[in-house]
């Protein structure tokens, strides 16, 4: 539980100010590699807490090349706030957490107060948190932490109204998780929220095919 993160910046190549979007958990990293091929002109960070995952996605990412991509290691609930600025991120994608389903793990889940409001302190005005799970139970969680009335401060709105799951990817990229979920026939528990935005909107940076 030691704060360890250290800060990620963006490579000199991608310009003064580019798009960041941040990949919380990323495990394999199948996500942020398809973004960052996807996305050249933005900044995709694969955040992780295990230190041989992070390395083993460090080196992929110098075989393969991609310039714009980046892997670090984070402790979401301890040290998330060492790693970007304020106001510096456009993207947070957290994708398919673990479910603690044992009552004595529910403390590990995510998200929690600390981390929503670190979330809002580095996202940009009209930036997104995207939350997705196979779990119904994981993903209504995280909308009832978001969605509470003592949250409502932080600005957080649902782009598909409220209480309302996104229907659709509208990212050019999914994880392994979802390629899984997909391929049984199950579905994709995902919400949107927009940093400031009004209920229902769509942020005009993200790529999107509609609900």
């Amino acid at each position: 539980m030691e704060p360890r993160a250290q800060p990620v910046h963006p490579p000199a190549g991608l310009g003064g100010d580019p798009r960041v979007e941040v990949e919380l958990g990323c495990a394999d990293g199948q996500f942020s590699f398809q973004l960052a091929r996807a996305c050249p002109e933005r900044f995709v960070v694969g955040l992780e807490i295990r230190d041989k995952v992070v390395a083993q996605n460090q080196a992929r990412a110098r075989a393969e090349g991609p310039r714009n991509l980046a892997f670090a290691y984070v402790n979401l609930n301890v040290d998330l706030d060492r790693v970007f600025a304020p106001r510096s991120v456009d993207a947070f994608h957290l994708l398919f957490p673990d479910p603690w389903f044992k009552a004595k793990h529910h403390k590990r889940r995510v998200i929690d107060p600390w981390m929503l409001e670190v979330i809002c302190q580095q996202l940009r005005p009209g930036g997104e948190l995207h939350l997705a799970s196979d779990v119904y139970e994981v993903a209504l969680e995280a909308m009832a932490e978001i969605e509470d009335p003592s949250a409502e401060p932080l600005g957080l709105r649902n782009l598909a109204g409220p209480w309302g799951f996104w229907r659709g990817n509208p990212f050019p990229a999914q994880s392994r998780r979802e390629d899984t979920t997909l391929a049984r026939g199950q579905r994709v528990w995902r919400v949107r929220y927009g940093l400031g935005a009004a209920a229902g909107s769509t942020p005009s940076s993200a790529s999107t095919v509609g609900r």
